[in-house]
């Protein structure tokens, strides 16, 4: 069992090194990409950046016109709510490849 002190902080330090770089690169890979999702059957669609903020968003006429109180809302949380979902599972992704 290894209990130098200084050998693990030095360990340590390379491993967030490591990490650093990781996201470094990640987020250079992932710089521009867009992700898309939808709900109600794309009547609404949420864009979101690699880094899982909005961007745009498109909520169909026919959606506001059969939607009843508070769905609508609904939706777009919803594809709001996938769009992030699959940015940050490809980030994580990315970075766990990296970390390796």
């Amino acid at each position: 069992m290894d209990t130098d002190p200084v050998r693990k902080i030095r360990e340590f330090g390379e491993f967030l090194a490591r990490s650093q770089a990781a996201l470094g690169r990640a987020e250079a890979e992932l710089a521009g990409r867009h992700y898309t999702a939808s709900a109600r059957g794309g009547l609404v669609r949420a864009d979101v950046d690699h880094r899982a903020r909005l961007v745009g968003i498109h909520i169909d006429r026919a959606a506001v016109a059969r939607c009843r109180g508070g769905e609508l809302g609904a939706y777009i949380v919803e594809a709001v709510g996938q769009a992030r979902g699959e940015a940050r599972a490809e980030y994580r992704r990315l970075i766990q490849a990296s970390v390796r």
